[in-house]
């Protein structure tokens, strides 16, 4: 790249007020990498860079083209216009700009709303046209973004926002300020409808609307390239003494921060858009669909809990990622914890399930060596609420993956609250208003197992297991001896049919023989058939019973039975065992 980003912006957006008319000039030579964009067939339809892929600004007009159905857009509300409220004085006045802003882009204010179709689905689409005065946020802006909201409420509609906006209307005052509570309050209105909110933010978003509707929405993507941020760069310029990253204030770091779900090309835009649509407005699951299947299962002998250990944490063993396209199909990932960044142990996003949406949560090994362990930090946690947050409110039954050793357990992570992120995600589970179903496929560890596992049912694969510690760590807590893992294994009856015995998990999940990596077409098939088997009977209940029945579930763990009676007295020889080994 011949120059940054950051000098790029600067010289399409830095002084705003002299390019506001030039904004959507079309180039002959690329401003980043110097190609040639005459006859460049991607350029000419998208305004995008065939080399160095940066994006360029359209016009509204030209984002309806592109991101809808071909006719299917309908405006609504086109005549209300902005007035002067402040009778704001300043070299050329408030009401000749807006004329001129109006004369020239052919809209009435910055905001143009109406209803369409993306990929055969029904919106309702804002989109915000920075060449008029910058995007701001005035009083009509504001008014225009609430009339969508409550269309899209109205008529039960998905809403689409794209955004490009400079922030604050100057020439408004406090009135332009206000907005920012008016559409705030308009999209808390359509997340209690339970509809579903979709943000494209494009270059420039700062200011006022993206400290308001534009992070309210439930997913959130982003141009590449695009600038985003609540100050303005040139701002942050003049505050920093050191001069800024080559990405500062990008979409691209706003996705490794854990602030946008994804950064998409606008070539991908429609069918993106489209997908999460579709998944987020398809009829529930419900148990007539998902048909319970019966495939005859034969038990096995219980495996050693030392050979079980080591066959989870098998480097060949499926992970999450490795079942997602067998058992899934349209799976569209959600990022970010929008708090500190995206943890790469936790996959979230959403998927089909016998043609059906669900929401996937799974723990992802990053590290596949079984020497060394995979843990999850407070992120991870706060990603995995997130995406509980989405099934709640879409009513979306919930899958976890479970794979991990653990959670962070360093000063580091005690800082970044990693306790209140595990409490608070624990209690989210508990209290989710859909069903839920967990499936250990490798290693279940400490509370970062825990967590995903607090569901209406659990499943457990034969050779996985569920442990409070490692077998590592119980060798040297119980018997000072790191040589003694196999017997700490076996004393921390970690195994699937251990957890059977316990009332822990409810089914064993039969794998290959010599486990689940020596053919994984087969185990994800077994997989698959006992998802939608479990998923279907789960719902035959009501959610209220079903609510009821999962505090009576985890009220009772542990209760003083007959079990429970064996078990502390097989821990007391054991602990008598060690004593006079000793």
């Amino acid at each position: 790249m011949v120059r940054g980003f950051i000098d790029v912006v600067t010289a399409v957006f830095g002084r705003q007020d002299e390019l506001l008319g030039s904004t959507y000039m079309v180039q002959d030579i690329c401003l980043v990498c110097s190609l040639n964009l005459v006859n460049q067939e991607i350029y000419q339809i998208y305004r995008i860079c065939p080399r160095c892929r940066f994006h360029y600004s359209i016009t509204p007009r030209q984002r309806i083209e592109l991101l809808t159905d071909q006719k299917t857009f309908k405006e609504k509300y086109k005549h209300i216009s902005s007035l002067d409220p402040l009778g704001f004085s300043s070299k050329i006045t408030y009401r000749t700009r807006l004329f001129n802003d109006q004369k020239r882009t052919g809209l009435t204010e910055a905001a143009i709303i109406g209803e369409a179709k993306i990929q055969g689905i029904k919106v309702v689409i804002s989109i915000l046209d920075f060449s008029f005065l910058g995007g701001g946020m005035g009083s009509v802006v504001g008014e225009k973004i609430a009339l969508a909201c409550e269309y899209a409420m109205q008529r039960e509609l998905p809403l689409v926002s794209v955004i490009t906006s400079g922030g604050v209307r100057l020439q408004e005052g406090t009135l332009s300020l206000m907005q920012m509570a008016k559409t705030a309050a308009a999209t808390n209105r359509l997340h209690k409808k339970g509809l579903p909110y979709i943000a494209i933010l494009a270059n420039p978003t700062t200011g006022q609307t993206y400290a308001s509707f534009a992070n309210l929405a439930d997913i959130t993507l982003a141009e590449p390239g695009a600038l985003i941020g609540l100050a303005p760069l040139r701002d942050l310029q003049i505050t920093e003494s050191e001069p800024l990253p080559l990405e500062a204030h990008s979409a691209e770091a706003h996705l490794r921060n854990g602030m946008i779900d994804g950064v998409v090309d606008r070539v991908d835009l429609n069918n993106t858009i489209g997908t999460f649509a579709k998944l987020l407005t398809s009829p529930r699951i419900n148990a007539k669909v998902l048909q319970p299947i019966n495939r005859k299962e034969y038990a096995k002998q219980r495996p050693e809990a030392w050979k079980a250990v080591q066959r989870a944490r098998h480097p060949l063993r499926p992970t999450t990622r490795d079942y997602l396209e067998k058992l899934f199909s349209d799976f569209i990932e959600i990022r970010g914890d929008r708090i500190t960044g995206d943890d790469p142990t936790v996959i979230c996003g959403l998927a089909e399930l016998a043609g059906k949406t669900i929401v996937l949560i799974g723990q992802q090994r990053i590290n596949k060596n079984p020497d060394q362990q995979n843990y999850i930090s407070a992120s991870g946690f706060h990603k995995i609420r997130r995406g509980i947050g989405v099934a709640n409110k879409f009513s979306l039954p919930v899958i976890t993956f479970i794979d991990t050793s653990g959670p962070f357990m360093t000063l580091e992570a005690e800082q970044k609250g990693i306790g209140p992120a595990i409490a608070q995600t624990t209690s989210a589970i508990l209290d989710i208003n859909a069903p839920t179903i967990a499936l250990i496929i490798g290693e279940g560890g400490r509370e970062g197992a825990l967590v995903l596992s607090m569901t209406d049912t659990v499943l457990m694969m034969e050779n996985a297991i569920f442990t409070p510690v490692s077998p590592e760590q119980a060798a040297n807590l119980m018997y000072r001896d790191a040589s003694r893992v196999s017997d700490a294994a076996e004393s921390l009856r970690l195994t699937a049919q251990d957890a059977k015995d316990m009332n822990i998990i409810d089914k064993i999940i039969i794998e290959p023989e010599g486990g689940a990596h020596t053919d994984i077409a087969m185990t994800s098939l077994i997989i698959q058939e006992n998802l939608i088997r479990e998923l279907a009977l789960i719902q035959e209940s009501s959610m209220e019973k079903l609510i009821k029945k999962r505090y009576k579930k985890f009220r009772n763990m542990g209760a003083y039975t007959d079990h429970f009676q064996s078990a502390v007295a097989r821990e007391v020889a054991l602990l008598k065992e060690s004593k006079k080994i000793k």
